[in-house]
């Protein structure tokens, strides 16, 4: 069977043509940067005082301290000085403001001033404020001292996030060339699936179950940035071909949930054929997810995954995002190599990818019933790597991927109830 590793290679062959566009920078937070973004000017464009006080000219090197500095004007952030300040003068200076040559700026609490008539006079009353030198300028950011025109500031392929967005700003971008992310087609297949029950309804006491897997899709899309829509397909051959035809014609990437293992109305594969996708792989050899599919139509991709709810969320992690990287418009999976909290064993014989929660001591496993247990996994913020039959003992370095949207916050996760003792407990 396929190997998760050999899985993920398949995937990053992949080559796509990725599209690319325009937007306010605005409109720019948490897209993909397409072109570099440089500096318009030189950061700053001007030698700029870092606080409020009197930018003053000393005396040439060697001789001796003026006893008071004669104020010839003052400045105001945003504007120029238009004359020139001569040794023993000094101009009145605000934070941001364009510094005159070959002058130091002395803060006002380091200020005795005096006023006589229309005359204004300053003294510095604190020489550790004086640079050794005129040339040693003090409280003064020199021009390209942050950056020269033309320095990238933000690489193509960076995530903008509110501090690269205001970067770019700065470099006088007004917008940016982004990437197009890729558009989703979510369609959770499964006749058990009970439609939403009305408000104030009694819980549903059939066999039927609520779809937490196309709200759980949805939201994974809505936290990468990515247009999305949903629908739901029965188990009937013609109806899921169907749909699966009208989610193509608007979508580059269909995922489906459920109807691709080996049961009777197990039917995504079969249909995604019949549409002429050709298949990519089906199973990977891990835990939870094995069955699940990938097939491609050109430029044009259905992912097929299993129907258990953490089936779902793993190999939305696992194996979609990835695929959803390779289009360009998204940021790919950022895995964290923490230290184990607890001693864990996976017994299996498959890689283990159990959800976790990462606390101030490290990875801690969430106890689980299997992929069917969704609570459980709300209750992680992360998945754990686990190999085959393998120990992690306290403090080993082990790999995790946190979930998509989250923080890694205590307040971001779900709450797991009391549950009975289990009698049988492998520990994966």
């Amino acid at each position: 069977m396929l190997t998760y590793d050999d899985a993920i290679a398949l995937i990053d062959a992949i080559a796509l043509r990725r599209q690319i566009e325009r937007v306010g920078i605005d409109h720019a937070y948490n897209r993909i940067l397409a072109e570099d973004v440089r500096l318009g000017r030189d950061q700053p464009p001007f030698d700029r005082a870092t606080m409020d006080g009197y930018a003053i000219a000393l005396p040439p090197a060697g001789a001796p301290p003026f006893p008071r500095y004669r104020v010839v004007g003052s400045i105001m952030a945003g504007a120029v000085y238009s004359g020139t300040v001569a040794p023993g003068q000094a101009v009145r200076i605000m934070t941001g403001a364009p510094c005159p040559a070959g002058t130091t700026v002395v803060p006002i609490e380091a200020i005795d001033r005096h006023s006589s008539g229309d005359a204004e006079s300053v003294a510095v009353t604190d020489p550790k404020m004086l640079p050794p030198s005129p040339a040693q300028r003090r409280n003064v950011a020199l021009r390209a001292q942050d950056g020269a025109a033309g320095a990238v500031v933000v690489c193509a392929g960076t995530r903008l996030t509110p501090v690269t967005i205001s970067v770019s700003a700065m470099a006088g971008a007004r917008d940016l060339a982004v990437i197009v992310p890729p558009r989703l087609a979510i369609v959770t297949t499964g006749d058990e699936l009970a439609a939403p029950p009305a408000s104030g309804t009694a819980a549903d006491a059939s066999a039927r179950i609520h779809d937490s897997n196309g709200p759980l899709l949805s939201a994974f899309a809505a936290a990468l940035g990515l247009p999305h829509s949903r629908t739901r397909a029965p188990d009937d051959a013609n109806a899921l071909q169907a749909e699966l035809g009208n989610a193509a014609a608007i979508a580059d990437i269909v995922v489906t949930t459920g109807g691709v293992s080996a049961g009777d109305k197990d039917l995504v594969p079969t249909a995604a054929a019949a549409l002429g996708y050709q298949t990519v792989f089906h199973h990977i050899a891990l835990q939870p997810g094995k069955p699940v599919f990938l097939a491609r139509k050109g430029d044009r991709f259905i992912v097929g995954l299993p129907g258990n709810p953490v089936s779902v969320l793993a190999t939305a992690h696992l194996v979609l995002w990835p695929l959803l990287a390779r289009f360009g418009g998204v940021a790919g999976p950022a895995w964290k190599t923490l230290p184990m909290a607890v001693d864990w064993r996976n017994r299996g014989d498959r890689r283990l990818f159990l959800p976790a929660m990462i606390t101030r001591m490290g990875v801690e496993p969430i106890a689980w019933n299997g992929s069917g247990d969704l609570i459980a996994a709300g209750a992680g913020d992360c998945l754990l790597d686990l190999a085959p039959r393998s120990t992690c003992e306290p403090g080993v370095m082990v790999r995790v991927l946190p979930y998509v949207g989250g923080q890694n916050a205590e307040r971001e996760r779900g709450v797991l109830p009391e549950r009975p003792a289990r009698t049988n407990d492998r520990r994966n």
